[in-house]
């Protein structure tokens, strides 16, 4: 049949291959949002190929449903991170097409786009009224203006002048009307943001602004990492370019939110999970209409429709925070905000007090530039041994005499704010600032005189080859956050206590053969029906493949953990995707159709 186009698309769904769909229309593009069926059920699929040649009987192949969706098409540069996230994550394209674009936020794409195409017919049955109006009144102006040529008593003529000049006062509003409808609205008049006089006068620091520009991600090592963000996002605007800022934690986006808004106003876009589907889809309306923009976000505002990226800023590069873990796929939206600063050309920025040792050895290696900034120095820490407390001046509870002296030292008007282990809340003095350490980890400190960790050796877990380096991480900043840091503990000689820099983590992973000096690949299986069967049978199957493989071992939320270490070389590519091949081959082999999720670099 002549007209007949074929088109591959991706669907929001785990599928190996992209399924090929017919269309007749000629304005079909890659990127666009089309409707389509897929095993009996309705999708909107985002065109990955046009004008393909079909592998399958063309009479085989479904025609596409609708082409006019109303949603906003798929930039390339989109599409360009969803196949790399799929490639180095070892997931599908669909994965991510379904993590960048739930279906909550296209159901408020649809919503948004209903109600504009609402708007406009409403607006095109309103402009056709005000011009039927009009011309009704100007047919009654000129039966008035050929009354008026004809002779008349003057309070007639006086008559016919006061209706005439009311008829003209009744066209100019219903012509002012009409053109306020159908006038189209200027970048001034629809809301978008002016580019405020003073980012002219925030000039960066030369040789950081220097560095970004030579093509590497650069590594800034500093406990005042803000203004230099904030000045050089404002040299991204004035060039014409857009910024983006990543965060862990929403909290800490609030907090950056309130210190960056007065300098950005209305450029400053926000976006985190506390926000409403429909608030999320105006940030991202906002940034398809060509305003510019700086946009603060947590790890989710990798996938908004990002255009004119001049700078890829990623602040506190070393939290854990960034790696998505519930669901495919299990990204590090750190590394992703990397690949991200690639494809569109631009410098990116990993900005931390105490990086990881991932960063670190990048650094080391050339991969990264590192620039140290002056460090604020940090508070004095204290380190109290429980157990030599207990024995020499007992304990008050969950607290050392040192610490409640410590407290009662404090100058009049000073805080503290107690971070507590393994304690229970109720075990604390009600009217205290008790924070846990996620929670603290979270929070901002800063106005704190005294920073009291009642038992350290929470943050220790012999099972996670990582808890000496985000114990280390931890304290260093607490010490940059609060002048008096005092810790309790019974590891008192534990290395991390001591250190000043991570340096030798780093030389302990390397011993060791541990990430970052290999890799590392969990297959996590959903527990389920035939799951441990399904577990036992891969444990034995991957190393007869060549594979260092653990035993099958518990993991969170009921799964079962098979790890895979690879080594850092060549092969690397390669032997993640022949894992994932003989991983998916067995599931297939025993028609086992549990939940099985290839986690790449687990935190």
């Amino acid at each position: 049949m002549s007209g007949i186009r074929y088109i591959k698309l991706i669907l929001p769904l785990q599928l190996e291959w992209e399924p090929c769909y017919s269309t007749d229309s000629s304005a079909v593009r890659v990127g666009d949002r089309v409707g389509v069926s897929f095993a009996h059920r309705s999708y909107i699929g985002v065109v990955s190929e046009c004008d393909v040649t079909p592998d399958v009987e063309p009479s085989r192949i479904q025609p596409i449903n609708n082409v006019s969706t109303g949603l906003a098409p798929v930039s390339a540069e989109e599409l360009a991170l969803w196949r790399f996230i799929a490639d180095y994550y070892l997931c599908t394209v669909g994965e991510v097409y379904k993590a960048a674009y739930p279906y909550g936020k296209t159901a408020a794409e649809e919503t948004g786009a209903r109600s504009v195409r609402q708007r406009q017919l409403l607006e095109r049955k309103t402009e056709e009224l005000w011009r039927v109006r009009i011309a009704r009144l100007r047919a009654r102006l000129e039966a008035k203006d050929a009354s008026l040529a004809r002779r008349h008593r003057e309070d007639v003529l006086a008559r016919l002048k006061a209706q005439r000049d009311a008829i003209l006062q009744e066209l100019a509003e219903a012509e002012s009307r009409l053109n306020s409808i159908s006038k189209p609205l200027s970048l001034s008049q629809d809301g978008s943001a002016v580019l405020p006089d003073n980012l002219r006068d925030l000039r960066p620091d030369v040789p950081l602004a220097t560095t970004l520009g030579a093509g590497k991600p650069v590594l800034l090592i500093s406990s005042d990492r803000y203004s230099h963000y904030v000045r050089l996002a404002a040299a991204q605007l004035v060039r014409g370019r857009n910024v983006l800022i990543l965060v862990p934690e929403t909290a800490l986006a609030r907090e950056l939110q309130e210190r960056m808004q007065e300098t950005f106003g209305d450029l400053l876009l926000v976006n985190h999970s506390s926000m409403t589907q429909a608030q999320r889809r105006r940030i991202a309306d906002a940034i398809r209409s060509g305003r510019q923009y700086v946009l603060l976000g947590t790890r989710s505002a990798i996938f908004l429709p990002h255009r004119e990226l001049g700078l890829v800023i990623v602040d506190d590069e070393q939290s854990p925070f960034y790696k998505q873990t519930d669901g495919a796929p299990h990204y590090n939206a750190r590394d992703c905000a990397v690949q991200l600063s690639l494809i569109h050309g631009c410098g990116v920025l990993l900005g931390t007090s105490s990086p990881s040792l991932e960063s670190l050895l990048n650094a080391r290696t050339g991969k990264y530039t590192a620039i140290k900034k002056a460090m604020s120095g940090g508070g004095s820490m204290q380190i109290i041994d429980i157990p030599a407390e207990r024995r020499k001046n007992g304990l008050v509870g969950a607290f050392s005499r040192k610490l409640m002296q410590a407290v009662k030292e404090l100058p009049e008007g000073g805080k503290t704010v107690y971070i507590r282990g393994f304690e229970r809340r109720e075990e604390l003095p009600e009217d205290a600032d008790v924070l846990s350490i996620p929670q603290a980890a979270r929070s901002d400190l800063s106005g704190y005189s005294l920073v009291a960790m009642l038992s350290a050796d929470a943050l220790f877990d012999a099972a996670d080859f990582r808890s000496d380096e985000r114990a280390f991480q931890y304290i260093d900043a607490l010490r940059n956050a609060c002048p008096q840091v005092i810790i309790q503990t019974s590891q008192s000689a534990h290395q991390v206590f001591r250190l000043k820099d991570p340096s030798p983590l780093l030389e302990e992973r390397r011993n060791f053969g541990l990430p970052p000096y290999t890799r590392l690949v969990d297959v996590l299986i959903a527990a389920g029906q035939r799951s441990a069967e399904f577990a036992d049978k891969l444990s034995k199957l991957l190393p007869k493949q060549g594979f260092n493989a653990m035993p099958a071992l518990p993991a969170q939320q009921g799964k079962t953990r098979i790890r895979v270490i690879l080594p850092k070389d060549k092969k690397l590519k390669d032997n993640k995707l022949r894992l994932r091949s003989v991983v998916y081959g067995l599931k297939a082999d025993l028609h086992f159709g549990g939940s099985v999720i290839l986690d790449v670099d687990p935190a």
